[in-house]
């Protein structure tokens, strides 16, 4: 408090004949007046409190023999000061100023007429202090009193605090948790801190982390309690937020600032000040505030303006300049100010001169803060914000959060689907994010969780059909405010605010501009796009250049009704266009009855009817594609996968060569229409068939069982072969199938040890297994083989290190000599060929075969490592001696 000390002595010596010290911490200020009286040469204290009057400021005694009949409010207690002529060196302490000249016009005039008479007769020999919870003094004393603010303890404070507490109890505090406990006990009071501690500390005991959670916990009621600050658990992590990439990463940057905050300054680094976040409701403004706390790993504190306001003249500022001194003192930590546009905004007539004081307050404080205190401010209608915040040096940065795009949209459906305990298993997830492009996240977290309740209803697993119902039914937020919507995008393009996602395509405010964008590319991209909204696609379609027409038709998003238009212009009439019918008629949006309708007329061209037959609506209208008369039609209706078997049927006994191949490669094939299939197909069919993908289990049980080996062998190295039929090919009897089935890239461990085990294609097929399979698995193999094996496999060249070792030390010596012979013979291997007794093997490797090395050979590894390390002539002479005596054995 020397600050505040050297400040309060400073304005009494310029002459201030009253200081308002604001404070609730009445022990602390009594020892700030104790400490205060020396330094301003002060003979005597004099005080007055609401409940006694006159009072003995060291006992708190009151001055009044009989308090029943004397009148201790403070109107009547000035006049004994009027009359006194002993005024100076005289400090006059009021208590409870806030209440006691609170409506009470008598005081504030007696209290001015002696503010009056120490200004003209006693100018620095007698102040008045004035004591209160708050700033609040009739507008005619404002000129005579000066405002101080007590201020709540430091950091240093507190840990002398603690370490009394800790002295008292005879307790200890981990080393650990010295730095946080002294943290978390930032902006409370003295009398808070220490009635924390004593909570907390237990006599003879340590200090644990459940009591640092309690600390918190106490902490955050308090602060709860002073009515301007709610403190905020922070249980976000940046995984729960889908999207927001580029905010999330700014976010991480200034995180690591804050968390090495010496190091950065050292390093001329300026502080962060903090961030302002703009956008629709929904979309993860206020869970960007608690993964900021997360990040930084920083306590979260969030300001409510609306509390801020108060009845009296100065209270609003007074609990602004409360908050914002509460939040510096818990530094570093979060500020979060919510709906910024509501706090600052004209409130009425009456409130709108306030609201100019608080902002002017704000700006002023977010400028020359002192404290780590970063600033997350959250707006829905950036509109209504001043212009002074919104300009560079106030905030760091100023962040656009727009709807999800698609790719936030799968994020965010498995975040919701992960916390209602669900799994995205079984789900289509593309054609859930295409229903909800015009949701934002809270709009699809009320539809999983609608989703999840009717399951939980009617007694059934969450599935497909219950999200999409329950997305359908859901209005949109950008339905719901749809102009509004679009003036917020159209001004958060314009002001060109840094946006919150990565956009990898375009946002809608984006759209809307390059859609009158005379570059036809432009237009074109934005009629591709998936998130295009339906009235840019309605106007789009009457683009005067075929290709963007062609764009909208083609988006999986075209409406219904932009379709139905285009399905119904018959040919010869002026806008007729086979292209734009045929995109028509693929969408996915293109109504059936409509479809069914043109088809059972013959109306549309060979043509389109083939494009519906590979098309998603080809199982809706089988009954009609099923009859028509070209083939091409009906081999795309044969290959359709989900077919239903009676349809399957009667394609199957058509002659024609091109349905019979689409039908046999249908992965849904039945049993009944593939024996019909099957005997009619060529060699060269089947071969092709065999290497197609998703084929049906019973077709590729005929192709395994085929009697041509270029069937068998194209169908074994299928990526889509059961293990069952591996089994059933690894007993084949051709070479060609074994190696095809060798190299194909799912085989099981089961069919390759089967595979390892047949007589034909051995070696060549085991070294192509040596090349997927561990060690181990090769060499326990290699031991079961034959002689013969093994010598054309010793003779092979590029083999490993570790297979050449295992032939060097085969029994046989046939296969031995067949590895010597080996021109690529490893240094290892021959190592293990060299201690051999055969002299054969010696011969083949060009060593002699007499005397001590031919005699004893098996010895000379001993021989080196026992002289190797012979360093004296003794030594030496002892090793030569060795040698001699071994040899004669």
């Amino acid at each position: 408090m020397s600050n505040l000390k050297q400040q309060l002595c400073q304005h009494v010596h310029a002459g201030s004949p009253a200081i308002y010290l604001v404070s609730t911490e009445e022990e602390r200020v009594d020892d700030f007046i104790r400490d205060l009286v020396p330094a301003l040469s002060m003979r005597r204290v004099q005080e007055w409190n609401m409940g006694h009057g006159w009072v003995k400021f060291d006992t708190k005694r009151p001055l009044a023999s009989d308090l029943r009949s004397a009148r201790t409010d403070l109107e009547t207690c000035l006049l004994e000061l009027l009359d006194d002529d002993e005024l100076d060196g005289c400090l006059i302490v009021v208590k409870d100023a806030n209440q006691a000249l609170e409506q009470n016009p008598l005081a504030a005039a007696r209290l001015k007429q002696l503010l009056n008479r120490i200004e003209r007769h006693h100018n620095a020999q007698c102040v008045v202090l004035l004591v209160g919870v708050a700033f609040a003094i009739p507008s005619s004393l404002e000129s005579l009193v000066t405002l101080l603010n007590l201020p709540l303890p430091d950091r240093g404070t507190i840990r002398q605090l603690l370490s009394e507490i800790l002295t008292e109890n005879e307790a200890v505090i981990p080393d650990h948790l010295s730095a946080g406990i002294i943290s978390g006990l930032s902006g409370l009071t003295a009398r808070e801190v220490r009635q924390v501690l004593r909570m907390a500390v237990r006599p003879g005991e340590p200090i644990t982390q459940s009591d640092f959670a309690m600390i918190l916990s106490e902490k955050k009621q308090i602060i709860a309690k002073s009515g301007v600050l709610e403190m905020v658990d922070a249980n976000v992590r940046a995984s729960d937020i889908g999207g927001l990439h580029r905010l999330k990463e700014w976010l991480q940057q200034r995180g690591q600032v804050l968390q090495r905050l010496d190091q950065a300054l050292a390093s001329g680094v300026t502080p962060p000040k903090g961030v302002l976040i703009a956008g629709m409701p929904g979309c993860g403004k206020s869970l960007t505030a608690k993964v900021a706390a997360d990040l930084f790993q920083m306590p979260l504190l969030r300001l409510d303006i609306g509390s801020l306001l108060g009845k009296y003249v100065g209270e609003s500022e007074h609990n602004m300049r409360r908050a914002l001194s509460m939040a510096e003192t818990v530094s570093p930590c979060i500020l979060w100010v919510d709906e910024l546009e509501k706090a600052f905004v004209g409130m009425g007539n009456s409130g709108s001169e306030v609201s100019s004081r608080l902002l002017g307050y704000f700006l002023t404080w977010m400028q020359e803060k002192s404290g780590a205190v970063f600033v997350i401010a959250t707006a829905n209608d950036i509109t209504a914000l001043p212009p002074e915040l919104l300009r560079k040096g106030r905030f760091d940065e100023i962040f656009y959060v727009g709807f999800p795009s698609g790719e936030e949209r799968k994020s965010i459906l498995e975040i919701h689907l992960t916390k209602a305990k669900q799994t995205s298993e079984g789900l289509d997830l593309d054609v859930l994010v295409d229903a909800c492009r015009d949701y934002c996240g809270a709009d699809i977290e009320n539809a999983v969780g609608e989703a999840v309740t009717t399951a939980f209803i009617d007694n059934k697993a969450l599935d497909q059909q219950l999200l999409l119902n329950a997305i359908q039914s859901t209005v949109s937020l950008r339905e719901t405010l749809r102009e509004q919507v679009g003036r917020y995008e159209e001004l958060f393009e314009k002001l060109k605010l840094r946006p919150a996602s990565n956009q990898g395509g375009m946002s809608v405010a984006q759209m809307i501009r390059m859609a009158d964008d005379p570059n036809q590319l432009k237009r074109e991209d934005v009629a591709k796009s998936r998130d295009c909204p339906t009235d840019l696609l309605e106007k789009l379609v009457t683009d005067p250049q075929i290709a963007v027409q062609k764009a909208v038709y083609a988006n999986p998003r075209c409406p219904e009704r932009l379709l139905s238009i285009r399905i119904n212009i018959r040919p010869g009439a002026p806008d007729f266009n086979s292209e734009l019918l045929q995109l028509a008629s693929e969408n996915q949006n293109a109504p059936l009855d409509l479809l069914s309708h043109h088809l059972k007329d013959r109306s549309f061209e060979a043509g389109i009817r083939f494009a519906i037959a590979k098309s998603g609506h080809a199982l809706g209208l089988a009954e009609f594609l099923i009859a028509d008369d070209d083939v091409k039609v009906r081999a795309a209706l044969a290959g359709c996968i989900g077919l239903p078997e009676a349809h399957q049927l009667k394609l199957s006994y058509e002659y024609a060569n091109q349905v019979g191949e689409a039908l046999a490669a249908n992965p849904s094939l039945c049993n009944a229409a593939m024996e019909n299939i099957f005997p009619r197909l060529r060699d060269k069919q089947k071969i092709n068939l065999a290497k197609c993908a998703g084929l049906s289990h019973d077709t590729m049980m005929a192709l395994a069982e085929d009697d041509n080996q270029l069937v068998r062998q194209s169908v074994a190295g299928n990526s889509d072969l059961p293990e069952s039929l591996q089994m059933t090919l690894a007993e084949d009897e051709d070479d060609g199938v074994l190696d095809a089935l060798a190299n194909n890239p799912r085989l099981t461990e089961a069919a390759r040890s089967l595979v390892l085990e047949s007589n034909h294609g051995q070696v060549s097929t085991y070294l192509d297994m040596a090349r997927v399979v561990d060690d181990n698995s090769i060499l326990k193999e290699l031991d079961e083989k034959s002689v013969e094996f093994k010598k054309d496999l010793a003779s092979r060249p590029g083999l490993p290190d570790y297979m050449q070792v295992a032939l060097a030390s085969d029994e046989n010596l046939n296969v031995r000599l067949a590895m010597v012979r080996n021109a690529e013979l490893c240094k290892v291997a021959r190592d293990v060929l060299e201690k051999s007794d055969s002299t054969l093997i010696k011969q083949a490797l060009g060593l002699p075969t007499t005397g001590l090395w031919g005699g004893h050979w098996g010895n000379i590894a001993k021989i080196f490592s026992e002289t190797a390390a012979i360093a004296t002539k003794a030594r030496a002479e002892e090793a030569i001696k060795w040698l001699d005596e071994n040899s004669k054995k």
